[in-house]
Parts: structure tokens; C-alpha cells; sequence
């Protein structure tokens, strides 16, 4: 892929009527901090051709970082909510504490995941869906279809 080329986005959400809810990258950097995941979210967007989303989503398997209509300031917008998922992760994986997830299998968890919040199985009891819920993110993806991003 060329630098100049589209960008595929890991997970894509739509609602029922096909309308982009949110996209989400996963980038399991250790120590991934506010900064660099402006800077991802930034290169990300300048080579993206979706249209306009009211939700972009970072996630490691630390941390995970929620844009809100941030397309609006630009790609430089820091993100503006920031949460833990270590909660998800563990339960939706054993693992020993420490163990890196390949990126595959924490898109593949986090695809589990936003299909469980989208269908309303997944309860807001702990983070991250506490800070979700409170951005309106939860609400929002109420039975959408999430799929793996294609090229453009």
C-alpha cells in the first residue's frame, strides 16, 4: 500500500438504515498514551474516504480512546473521552496478565464485543461501557451491524 493510498478501517458500524455510526481502529500498542492515538487517529483519517462518522474508536488491549464528532475540528482533535479495557478483554479472553494479544485476535474480540453492546447483551455495570454510555456511544450503535472494514 502506498502512503498515499485509502485507508482500510479494522471495524465499521452502520445502523439498520446503512447510515456510518463509527469506525473503529485496533492498534495493540503497550503504553499507548492520549498523544500517540491523536497522532494514529490523524494519519488514519487523512487517508481515509469515508464519509463522516459521529464516533471514531481507538482500541489497544490498555486502553481505548472515543472521538465524538470530532470531524468537525480535524484530525488533530485529541480524543474526548479516554478508558480502560482490560475488563473487556478478560472477559471475553483467559489470558496471563501481560500477554500481548496479536491485533487480530483484539479485533476479533472487540468485533464480539460491540456486537454484544449493539444487542443490547452487554450491560453497563463497569468501564468501558460506563464512559460509552455517558458519551452517548452505547445508545447509538442499538442495533447496528458491525463488520470488518474493506478497502474503499
Amino acid at each position: 500500500m502506498s502512503q498515499y493510498a485509502p485507508h482500510r478501517h479494522d471495524i465499521i458500524l452502520q445502523n439498520p438504515d446503512g447510515q456510518f455510526i463509527a469506525v473503529i481502529e485496533v492498534k495493540n500498542l503497550p503504553d499507548l498514551s492520549r498523544d500517540v492515538a491523536t497522532i494514529l487517529r490523524s494519519n488514519s483519517m487523512t487517508y481515509t474516504l469515508l464519509p463522516q462518522t459521529p464516533y471514531f474508536l481507538l482500541l489497544s488491549q490498555d486502553k481505548g480512546f472515543l472521538w465524538k464528532e470530532a470531524w468537525r475540528e480535524g484530525p488533530e482533535t485529541p480524543p474526548t473521552y479516554e478508558f480502560p479495557m482490560n475488563h473487556v478483554v478478560t472477559r471475553y479472553l483467559k489470558r496471563e496478565p501481560g500477554d500481548r494479544l496479536y491485533e487480530l485476535e483484539l479485533e476479533f474480540l472487540a468485533m464480539q464485543w460491540l456486537r454484544d453492546m449493539a444487542t443490547g447483551k452487554q450491560k453497563t455495570i463497569e468501564e468501558p461501557e460506563k464512559t460509552l454510555t455517558l458519551a452517548g456511544f452505547k445508545e447509538s450503535i442499538k442495533d447496528a451491524s458491525i463488520s470488518l472494514g474493506e478497502e474503499p
